[in-house]
């Protein structure tokens, strides 16, 4: 009979083995689009290769400790190992809920239309874009560095005495001191802010897309015309990035919590949760892939330059 760690492990290799490749590539191709088709670069192309690299910095921190306990690698990490692991898995998640609420609201000011409020601001958003990725840095760095005192490896002797629990780290306790209350007051404070930005942001692309839907409606009704606007098509894609990352976060988030209040310590849920957490890494690659129409154009991908090379070379010498 096939033990739970063993399937575990496999949907977690899997998960990785997609979400890291897919990263990968898309982080490629925003380098490759930036430095050798310059004219066809966007500013969201900015937002969306820092998504991928906190995308694989989730991946790689809590991913691959979990397969390495999978498929029976136990006690790898020390203490100071699963304190930094555990810090930069932190701090890239708050990094990607800030991410993607940016990528959110910038979407959202760029459809806005020429004569809204959003107008001025418009032109101006690309601009601040480092600005906002400097601001993210600097605040769930220090959001986040409380987790550096209080995780440790686990230890079969001692499980009892922590408040949470992974197969790998261990957090213990909080205790009521001030440091603790803003702890939890900050990452509560982050958290609902950024979701409700992007909530409201969210509302307001699927308001303007339903006015817009509204306006063109007419001049398609005695068509069989299907054309699909870039912007259209772009927002989308944004609002269904969204609506997943809401619904795995929240995933995430139930088991977490309820492996943190039950009584007993249920690895498995926690193992879930983790699982849960790890899919919008590892499918919001997928999705951009498949509807970024530059992708199919790039011809600076080595294998088609040597081909494109010698297919001219040929022309000429058939010239």
């Amino acid at each position: 009979m096939i033990s739970s760690e063993l399937i575990f492990g496999v949907a977690f290799f899997l998960q990785c083995a997609i979400g890291i490749v897919g990263n990968s590539l898309l982080l490629v191709l925003y380098v490759c689009i930036a430095f050798k088709k310059p004219q066809e670069k966007k500013p969201i192309d900015l937002i969306l290769a820092h998504l991928t690299v906190a995308n694989m910095a989730t991946l790689f921190t809590r991913g691959i400790p979990e397969i390495m306990f999978c498929f029976g690698m136990r006690n790898v990490l020390n203490d100071l190992g699963c304190k930094v692991v555990f810090y930069i898995y932190r701090f890239s998640r708050g990094f990607s809920v800030c991410t993607t609420s940016l990528l959110s609201m910038f979407q959202a000011i760029i459809i806005s239309p020429n004569n809204s409020v959003w107008a001025r601001i418009k032109v101006k958003a690309h601009k601040y874009i480092l600005h906002c990725f400097l601001f993210f840095c600097v605040t769930n760095a220090l959001i986040y560095i409380r987790v550096i005192e209080l995780s440790e490896a686990i230890k079969n002797d001692n499980i009892s005495r922590y408040k949470y629990i992974s197969h790998i780290f261990g957090v213990r306790p909080l205790n009521e001191t001030k440091a603790t209350a803003a702890f939890l007051f900050g990452m509560t404070l982050h958290d609902f802010i950024y979701h409700l930005l992007m909530a409201l942001s969210s509302t307001h692309m699927v308001l303007l897309l339903y006015r817009h839907s509204k306006q063109v409606q007419h001049i398609y009704s005695n068509s069989n015309s299907t054309r699909s606007f870039p912007e259209i098509k772009a927002t989308q894609t944004i609002l269904l990035l969204v609506s997943c990352f809401v619904l795995f976060y929240w995933i995430n988030n139930c088991c977490t919590l309820y492996v943190a209040y039950s009584v007993e310590n249920k690895v498995e849920v926690e193992t879930i949760g983790a699982f849960f957490g790890g899919c919008y890494p590892a499918l919001s690659p997928l999705l951009l892939i498949g509807s970024d129409n530059r992708i199919g154009k790039l011809h600076f991908i080595p294998g088609k330059e040597k081909r494109h090379h010698k297919d001219f070379m040929n022309g000429l010498v058939n010239y």
